[in-house]
């Protein structure tokens, strides 16, 4: 009777996985001659790349994740739009601040030398510049280094990058820098000037000043409660990620007809100021689409911030029995 020959399958994945454990290892260690050191240093390169690994799969599943980018893509949005000052301060002695000999904010700038003021203002504008496109280029770097990484985890083994990892490790060492300078960038900090803002005269006693980059979060107009009706609107705004009801800043509302048809509608147009974080703005024309601004009002601290919030408010028709505001036939956002 003729015997059968049984193969028996090796079902160890990390024996398939091993780079140097192929179907050709047999005629390999005939090459080597089962040298020792050989396996040793193929074993060590392994245990590198597989040590080297783990922490890449740390690295994406902790700092790097998609809900992570995606804080980070709108913390920049958010700092897009931000407000930034320059804040001036008084360097008091203990017994000033006894004696509360501070200065008044207009006494300050009053003193100030009015070349050294602008001066810094720029500067702190350039600075502001400067850091939101150190900003960009960090968030494009962090998206393509986790592109990077994942391409990399999924590999069997090292042979694509040889017995050196060191580059490897360099790169994910530079990718965690960036998400640190990412978190640090455009913090309000102190402003260096190398020059007394505020000229000396004679034996005049001078206070001495130093300078803060205060950011201010952007002004979002509240969609769900502004509102338009026939003959006028209704607008609420907020300072995004605080829930203060009175900000107690001033803010500049625009308004302008869209489209106007005659030289009458192209004066359908206004600036108004307010105190609070909502207003109510007269005499439009029903069923025309209005758009609508909000800012912060202009200081002379202010070093950037270009962003305005943008509504467009359709008005509503005049109800049937001649009411110009019929909360029933209020529109709010406007569909084109």
């Amino acid at each position: 009777m003729k015997r059968m020959k049984v193969t028996t399958l090796n079902t160890d994945n990390s024996e398939q996985c091993h780079p140097m454990k192929t179907q050709h290892s047999g005629d390999a260690d005939n090459q080597t001659g089962n040298n020792p050191n050989t396996q040793k240093a193929t074993d060590d390169t392994w245990s590198a790349f597989m040590d080297l690994r783990y922490h890449i799969l740390q690295l994406l599943s902790t700092k790097l994740t998609p809900c992570t980018l995606g804080d980070c893509k709108a913390r920049l949005e958010v700092l897009r739009k931000c407000s930034y000052y320059m804040d001036v301060h008084q360097d008091l002695s203990m017994a000033d601040q006894q004696q509360q000999n501070a200065l008044s904010d207009s006494t300050i700038l009053h003193l100030i030398d009015p070349w050294k003021f602008q001066r810094m203002k720029k500067l702190a504008n350039s600075q502001v510049k400067i850091q939101l496109s150190l900003l960009e280029e960090l968030y494009e770097q962090i998206c393509r280094g986790r592109a990077d990484l994942e391409a990399i985890a999924n590999q069997c083994g090292p042979t694509t990058f040889g017995q050196d990892n060191a580059p490897l490790r360099k790169r994910v060492e530079q990718l965690t820098t960036a998400l640190v300078d990412f978190d640090s960038t455009l913090s309000p900090g102190r402003l260096h000037a190398k020059h007394r803002l505020i000229s000396e005269t004679g034996n005049t006693k001078v206070p001495q000043l130093w300078l803060t980059l205060n950011v201010k979060m952007p002004v979002m107009f509240d969609k769900l409660r502004s509102e338009a009706l026939a003959s006028f609107t209704r607008l609420h705004w907020y300072i995004a990620g605080t829930d203060q009801q009175d900000p107690g800043e001033q803010f500049e509302i625009h308004h302008k007809l869209i489209q106007p048809t005659n030289a009458d509608e192209g004066n359908q147009t206004g600036m108004v100021t307010c105190s609070g974080n909502h207003i109510q703005i007269n005499n439009l024309l029903p069923e025309r689409c209005y758009e609508f601004t909000v800012k912060r009002a202009d200081t002379c601290y202010l070093v950037y911030g270009f962003w305005n919030e943008t509504i467009i408010l359709r008005t509503a028709p005049v109800s049937p029995g001649g009411q110009m505001g019929c909360r029933e036939k209020k529109r709010r956002l406007c569909l084109w």
